[in-house]
């Protein structure tokens, strides 16, 4: 059987779906985007089977986690030479409300990763927390200009139950408030952080992060190279003793002044090759620049690269 086919196999019976998941299939990650239409989507190989939940109508842009799905459509892609394959169809609703549905896929895999956007939908989110196993990575977008304090309470509401397990967070545009900083985020469990152009990011903020790597996306004048210097004195002295990579990327049409960043640092030009430059691909794309920190041993040094 293919996935899709051990998918619907999986909802026959309970016997059925503990088969499936007892089978340990190579499932990269199952993914849960929280929106108008719930999304789900599982990624195997070269594979994904994406389902779309359509959710019924109503006045109030509330969702309720024990409704019946209208419809299911199902999505099927496979990855070839030439591009992506997608085949489309649907499926009947299997009588499962729209928490079964999340249980259901949930409980496949330990790399669950949820996708919030401040905003679009309301619902019960400690309900859904409570219906998911423990949650390894999660994203949180606010599309909004001009967020006010529904919304700065919302996104703290999606990130409260979250931040005790997940180890990889995603903030793009996120309002955030004293009483939930960066600095809270911080000292969490979290691994992997990702800022995207948040605003009002202190970098003295990040000195006490657990974090292990950083990545961090501003516009030209969301950063400040004065307190980018700071921050990076503080770092060889010996702060965030757990961070090992920080990638910074703005966006700026200027020259930027390095000697205003370099100050009192020790720094030498350095050519990426092999793993380490397709890392830096991967993760960054038509970048301004990147500045990041290794360590080894006993030598501590800042490296850099800039792009004009």
């Amino acid at each position: 059987m293919d996935l899709q086919e051990i998918m619907f196999y999986s909802f026959l019976s309970k016997k059925a779906h503990s088969l499936v998941k007892g089978l340990h299939l190579p499932i990269f990650s199952v993914q849960i985007t929280m929106e108008e239409q719930p999304l789900i989507c599982l990624r195997i190989r070269r594979s994904f089977i994406e389902f779309t939940l359509e959710m019924p109508e109503n006045n109030e842009n509330i969702m309720n986690l024990n409704d019946l799905p209208v419809s299911v459509g199902v999505k099927r892609g496979e990855r070839e030479l030439d591009g992506t394959r997608e085949v489309e169809s649907t499926l009947s609703t299997q009588r499962m409300t729209l928490r079964e549905w999340i249980r259901h896929f949930g409980s496949l895999n330990i790399n669950l990763f949820v996708y919030f956007d401040v905003g679009e939908i309301e619902f019960d989110v400690q309900n859904f927390r409570d219906t998911l196993p423990k949650v390894r990575s999660l994203s949180v977008t606010c599309w909004i200009d001009e967020p006010d304090e529904n919304d700065i309470l919302e996104a703290q509401n999606f990130l409260r139950p979250f931040l005790p397990d997940v180890q990889h967070l995603l903030l793009y545009s996120v309002p955030l408030q004293e009483n939930l900083s960066l600095q809270h985020i911080g000292m969490t469990n979290v691994k992997i952080l990702l800022l995207e152009y948040q605003r009002n990011v202190r970098f003295v903020d990040l000195c006490t992060c657990n974090v292990e790597s950083c990545l961090i996306s501003q516009r030209a004048d969301q950063m400040s190279l004065v307190d980018l210097n700071r921050f990076f004195k503080l770092w060889i002295k010996g702060s965030n003793p757990k961070l090992k990579e920080l990638f910074i990327e703005w966006e700026t049409e200027i020259i930027l002044d390095w000697n205003v960043l370099l100050k009192g640092l020790k720094a030498i030009d350095k050519e990426f090759e092999g793993e380490e430059e397709t890392k830096l691909d991967s993760l960054m794309k038509n970048i301004d620049a990147i500045l990041f920190k290794s360590i080894s041993n006993e030598v501590k040094d800042l490296h850099w690269r800039g792009f004009a």
